[in-house]
């Protein structure tokens, strides 16, 4: 039992150390799903390039950054507005869990992968189920 208990604190501590930094999101698979889909092949030219100019501004503006138990992040919206937040997080093996200030319901993301480089994860919808798409950020520290 208490081999377990170790073996907790060390993946623990070892997520935490591979997240501390600031990171940049660089891909979102939904983006490239609304890209594919029948529905905005059959948008306009220009509502194309609106669609795509939301996008980017999304990749160019969201950050997560770890610091101990804190996390501080910025969540960018399609229709170019950022808004800046703050909360604890919490490690449960391979679970993000995020207590945004201020709000009830935590978030919690599925920890795809996670090196000095790069971090992956999934959004984990109400009663466990990963969402279908994924997030990827790069160290930006």
């Amino acid at each position: 039992m208490n081999f377990i208990f170790v073996l907790l604190l060390v993946t623990s501590l070892f997520y935490n150390s591979n997240l501390e930094g600031r990171w940049k999101l660089i891909d979102f698979t939904g983006f490239t799903t609304m890209v594919g889909s029948d529905a905005f092949k059959k948008l306009s030219e220009e509502k194309k390039l609106d669609a795509i100019q939301g996008m980017e501004f999304v990749l160019n503006n969201t950050f997560y950054s770890f610091q101990k138990d804190s996390i501080f992040f910025t969540n960018a919206g399609p229709d170019f507005s950022v808004s800046e937040k703050k909360g604890k997080f919490l490690l449960k093996s391979d679970t993000l869990i995020v207590f945004e200030s201020g709000k009830v319901n935590p978030i919690k993301f599925f920890i795809s992968s996670v090196n000095d480089s790069n971090l992956k994860l999934r959004f984990v919808r109400k009663g466990g189920e990963l969402g279908p798409t994924e997030m990827t950020f790069e160290r930006v520290d």
